[in-house]
């Protein structure tokens, strides 16, 4: 259930409460692969604060089924709240805190959005989703956070993926990565391939150039590196074509140091 304000509701500073709304699930448990995934493709609006409701229902309601499956006895409970700031909001975050019971486990799902220095001109358009889960049976606390539908001066296409992941227990470790990690590393934990953060300054199917980083800490590693791509085609009167990367991947180890 799920309300917007209009006009919305003054909280002073520039700040504004623009929505409030609520999860409610009987006898459903939350998969949290699922939810992480939906950082990614951009399903976590499915859940907070969805548009065009009778339009997208059959999708809306497909992701609410993968991401919250059946469960005899357990239930979900989640309160959310859309808050902007300026007038009209140029940065707005939509937050839902996501809460497993019997069998603990917590999620915080947010959407920020942020047009500058407006819709009718937006010079920098950026959207960030992201998901934190506290899972006490797994021992584990996990951040991802993902670019999507982000665009600089209306044409340059911005891209990354960020995740974070902490385990306690018997076994405890720790990833931090934003952007991935470097070519030859594996790691101790089962994650799917991440976007490099980057910028796409022309992509199309005569000519490319783009730009694209990472970083990456683990308890024995540091990696780093960054890469740049070019390529242009010419067949309107002559078959021209210039491609070509340049770029460097880092990865220290500690112990035994390398």
């Amino acid at each position: 259930i799920t309300t917007e304000f209009n006009p919305a509701f003054q909280l002073g500073f520039g700040f504004t409460l623009n929505g409030v709304g609520g999860l409610l699930g009987l006898n459903r448990m939350v998969i949290a692969e699922k939810l992480q995934d939906s950082v990614k493709t951009n399903a976590i609006e499915s859940i907070l604060f969805p548009r065009d409701v009778v339009r997208n229902a059959p999708q809306i309601i497909s992701n609410l089924q993968a991401i919250f499956p059946v469960k005899q006895g357990s239930f979900l409970v989640g309160p959310m709240a859309k808050i902007g700031w300026g007038s009209p909001s140029i940065i707005t975050l939509s937050l839902g805190v996501i809460i497993q019971l019997p069998d603990v486990k917590i999620g915080i799902l947010g959407v920020l959005k942020m047009v500058l220095p407006d819709e009718d001109l937006a010079l920098l358009k950026l959207q960030v989703n992201f998901l934190g889960i506290i899972d006490p049976a797994a021992q584990m606390i996990s951040f991802d956070a993902a670019l999507f539908d982000s665009k600089l001066l209306g044409t340059m296409t911005l891209t990354g993926q960020m995740l974070l992941r902490l385990k306690w227990g018997n076994n405890p470790d720790f990833i931090f990565s934003a952007g991935g990690f470097h070519p030859g590393f594996e790691p101790t934990m089962r994650l799917k391939k991440m976007e490099r953060l980057g910028i796409r300054i022309l992509d199309d199917d005569n000519a490319s150039i783009r730009l694209e980083t990472y970083f990456a800490l683990t308890p024995n590693t540091l990696q780093f590196g960054a890469r740049a791509y070019l390529f242009f085609s010419f067949d309107e009167w002559i078959d021209f074509t210039i491609k070509g990367h340049l770029g460097f991947d880092a990865l220290f180890q500690f112990s035994p140091f390398h």
